[in-house]
């Protein structure tokens, strides 16, 4: 338990180009949360003097902590910090969430299998995972992705969840539901999101009297657009601009039903979206395809619904019957939100990453 580490004592350096995303915020904030002494490091200056102001700063105070943490998306942090840290040695903790090849080139397409980027990636990737003492990842798919294509040692990573910032994302009773039954897709248009099955089902519901509200942009963008054009749902808001934190929570609660990545993709088995926890927070029901890595947070029936994913005929089918069963749909929510209070709150998550460190007297 918590009380084992000396806490008081314990001081990391944590270290990224930017800090201003999802996976740091969450476990800085869960870190001091547990009583662990922070100094940030971060600098996004274009070229190379990133790294030099970087350098800097770590050189004047890396004596000071007791490990160093590298976060979200910085395998090659990972290794520059390494090369500096040659006369302490001390632990360099990865907070990885995914591999830098699996969002690069799986999820965004930044180059094929055969292209000069992929091997690069792989490189860095490769390096990174060797060089760090111990690795977080979003889920055991991904863990066993990591260990098998890039043969690390299972016992140098560990899984930690995503989880939510939940003074953002969190259940306000006040935010009264839509007249109309409403379902919400929140997220960035990538490939492995779905957003086109969300498309093509909305136009299956429009007799239906479901609306489908869809917030995002990104990638695909152009792509849904398009979709929309072409299939023309009358039932379907688009919103696009980048909304206030407030208002776009506010947003999701007026909706009676979340929706989860949606599209045959091989990204969906191995990483688990940050909506889904912030849909458990706002203990908003939550519908996603059938894929491997959500299914380790939430069960089908109990804390979550799923549907085959790229099927959109069985999306529309499902939101259909969830529309006419509120007790199920008010029953798996709570189950959610009781869980995500027990496990998924940035305060336990960091406890787990600091028990899996070792951090005991």
């Amino acid at each position: 338990m918590i009380g084992e580490f000396k806490l008081e004592k314990m001081k990391i350096c944590y270290i990224n180009f930017n800090l201003n995303n999802s996976r740091d915020q969450i476990t800085l904030r869960g870190l001091r949360e547990n009583g662990v002494v922070v100094k940030e490091i971060a600098d996004k200056t274009p070229g190379l003097k990133k790294y030099i102001n970087i350098a800097r700063e770590f050189v004047a105070c890396e004596k000071e902590y007791d490990l160093y943490m590298i976060g979200y998306a910085g395998s090659v942090l990972v290794i520059f910090i390494r090369l500096l840290s040659f006369r302490t040695r001390k632990r360099i903790v990865y907070n990885a969430l995914a591999t830098f090849y699996d969002s690069m080139i799986v999820s965004r397409g930044g180059g094929s299998l055969l292209s000069f980027s992929a091997p690069w990636y792989y490189l860095i990737d490769f390096l990174a995972f060797r060089f760090a003492s111990q690795s977080f990842l979003e889920c055991q798919t991904q863990k066993d992705l990591v260990v098998g294509v890039f043969k690390i040692n299972p016992d140098k990573i560990s899984v930690c969840f995503v989880g939510t910032d939940d003074e953002k994302f969190y259940f306000d009773p006040e935010i009264p539901k839509l007249n109309n039954f409403t379902v919400v897709f929140r997220g960035a248009f990538l490939p492995e999101a779905g957003a086109d099955i969300v498309v093509q089902a909305a136009k299956e519901l429009e007799s239906e009297n479901i609306s489908v509200r869809i917030l995002g942009r990104g990638l695909l963008l152009k792509e849904i657009q398009d979709l929309i054009q072409e299939l023309k749902p009358s039932n379907v808001e688009l919103i696009t601009e980048l909304l206030p934190i407030d208002i776009l929570r506010n947003k999701m609660l007026e909706c009676h039903l979340s929706l989860g990545q949606l599209a045959d993709h091989p990204r969906v088995q191995t990483t688990v979206p940050h909506k889904v926890f912030e849909s458990m927070a706002m203990k908003l029901p939550y519908l996603t395809g059938e894929n491997k890595g959500v299914l380790e947070v939430v069960r089908d029936g109990q804390t979550c619904f799923a549907v085959p994913p790229g099927d959109y005929r069985s999306l529309a089918h499902k939101i259909v019957e969830l529309r006419n069963r509120p007790e199920e749909l008010n029953r798996v929510a709570e189950n959610a939100y009781h869980l995500y209070q027990q496990e998924f709150t940035p305060k336990i998550l960091a406890q787990k990453i600091l028990e899996k460190l070792h951090l005991k007297n």
